[in-house]
């Protein structure tokens, strides 16, 4: 899967992503502040970078939607929608994990660039990782994933676009044909 953010007006981007599972789908961002990493990109980072299969963009490179992507609707039928479904029911967990990697990954990344202070007694970002016992070298990857990205996120003009791989070894095989909830 190949995923695309084309960054719309200065705080306003698109993401669209074209997979071999499905019909290409695209994101719909609303209008925010300008941000230094949109939080969609710092979230496909973060999956790509724990290896979370079925966080929002392994459910969309599974053929899903996450509950946030749209496809065109001729391009949308019953087994589609069913798929989507299982895949969100199946990957609540990685979602949920996804949501909190990515507020660690950043409030990490935010305390290394010097944009937020440690907090009282802590002796750097390591420090902070402890408690939750998230692997500090997946945190330093996707340290090391946002500042590139933000480096060319900020360096890209009205129009501009990046683009990410989807790793292969992150693709689902087929769920097994379940009911879901």
């Amino acid at each position: 899967m190949l995923v695309t953010f084309t960054r719309l007006t200065a705080a306003r981007y698109g993401v669209d992503a074209i997979r071999t599972s499905g019909p290409p789908a695209r994101l719909r961002v609303t209008p925010r502040q300008a941000e230094d990493l949109p939080p969609d990109l710092a979230q496909l980072l973060v999956e790509r970078e724990f290896g979370l299969k079925l966080g929002v963009y392994g459910q969309l490179n599974a053929g899903g939607d996450a509950g946030r992507f749209w496809s065109a609707p001729a391009d949308r039928d019953a087994r589609l929608a069913h798929l989507a479904h299982r895949l969100r029911v199946t990957g609540r967990g990685d979602v949920g994990r996804s949501v909190t990697l990515v507020a660690v990954c950043m409030a990490a990344w935010q305390v290394e660039a010097g944009r937020r202070p440690l907090p009282l007694g802590a002796v750097g970002v390591a420090s902070l990782l402890d408690a939750t016992e998230i692997p500090v070298a997946a945190v330093s990857a996707a340290v090391a994933a946002f500042d590139d990205a933000a480096l060319a996120w900020s360096r890209s003009p009205v129009g501009g676009a990046l683009r990410f791989e989807w790793p292969a070894a992150l693709s689902l095989l087929p769920l097994p044909h379940k009911r879901s909830a």
